[in-house]
């Protein structure tokens, strides 16, 4: 369980209780939302980033193993395909 996991569902619970206030036109922005997808995404991930980080790797590593690893002959054309990034940004993995 994470540490601060009761805190992070009381952020959603209030976040969630201002979603029936959300905004009726379209060009205005629904901070509350966006504040609830940041926490959400920050507490979704910081085990498995600590996790990553025991082994020196990151979430650009965990990429590059979990696609080498579902598609055996990928071409490394192939996996920037996938990824969307240069040749030069998979170099620094």
């Amino acid at each position: 369980m994470f540490s601060d996991q009761s805190s992070a569902i009381t952020r959603m619970k209030s976040a969630t209780a201002s979603l029936s206030d959300r905004p009726e036109s379209p060009a205005e922005i629904d901070f509350a939302l966006i504040e609830l997808l940041f926490f959400a995404y920050r507490d979704f991930t910081a085990e498995p980033d600590k996790l990553l980080d025991q082994y020196g790797f990151g979430r650009a590593h965990h990429r590059v193993i979990h696609f080498v690893n579902r598609r055996p002959g990928l071409t490394v054309a192939e996996l920037l395909d996938v990824l969307r990034i240069t040749k030069q940004s998979l170099a620094r993995v």
